[in-house]
């Protein structure tokens, strides 16, 4: 009998353990991955985020990147949003509602990809996507004699190494990777920085000590 009891005790301490959510906050951005602080392993478990002591949202993070379904909630503890989440970006359906319990549209999502929507999902509701309205203009004057365009080139921003799978050659989401690339060690500082290449290693790459100081320089 007291056997029986301690196992029910182990169990029920397990169950309590596995099912608690961290606080978003505890996690950071690195490069479109979530890590807890001072950690160098990207995170994994369920997240929840409170404002004024009522939750905000929560969700599950797996391996660094948003999964599984997620929820918004308004401050009346009325959902707000919800959706799915596929290796960090939206898949499947996701529903918005008014702060009153009204659906106020629906969205369908292919791997990040908005295929379809219904409704109209106000800027209250998501104001991450919505455009502001502009109301029309007078026809404008005739525009000034032609120069010569300026090109802007915008920057490709680096992925995290851990999103990166293969040998030799990285591939991303199935992909042989072209671009920037960066590793963060365990307390923040950068480990490695370079350039991918069809997923292999291009031009200049640098290693950095734990301090952040450049320990070594490569060229490929």
């Amino acid at each position: 009998m007291k056997k029986i009891l301690f196992v029910s005790i182990i169990l029920t301490i397990l169950v309590a353990c596995s099912s608690e959510r961290v606080n978003f906050s505890q996690l950071q951005d690195r490069s479109g991955m979530f890590y807890l602080v001072n950690s160098d392993k990207p995170f994994s478990g369920d997240v929840v985020s409170y404002i004024n002591g009522k939750i905000e949202f929560e969700g599950k993070i797996e391996k660094g990147l948003r999964e599984a379904t997620w929820t918004y909630y308004y401050p009346n503890g009325q959902k707000k949003m919800e959706g799915s989440y596929k290796e960090g970006v939206k898949d499947g359906t996701w529903t918005y509602w008014k702060d009153n319990g009204t659906q106020e549209g629906l969205e369908i999502y292919k791997y990040g990809k908005l295929l379809s929507n219904e409704g109209n999902v106000s800027q209250e509701v998501k104001p991450d996507t919505s455009q502001a309205v502009v109301a029309p203009n007078p026809p404008p004057p005739p525009p000034p004699p032609p120069t010569e365009p300026k090109k802007i080139e915008k920057k490709q921003q680096p992925i995290a190494w851990e999103r990166l799978h293969g040998g030799p050659v990285k591939f991303l989401d199935g992909v042989p990777y072209t671009g920037p690339v960066v590793k963060y060690q365990k307390n923040g500082m950068k480990e490695l920085e370079g350039y991918l290449t069809h997923g292999k290693k291009s031009g200049k790459w640098v290693y950095y000590t734990k301090k952040g100081d450049i320990k070594d320089v490569k060229y490929y």
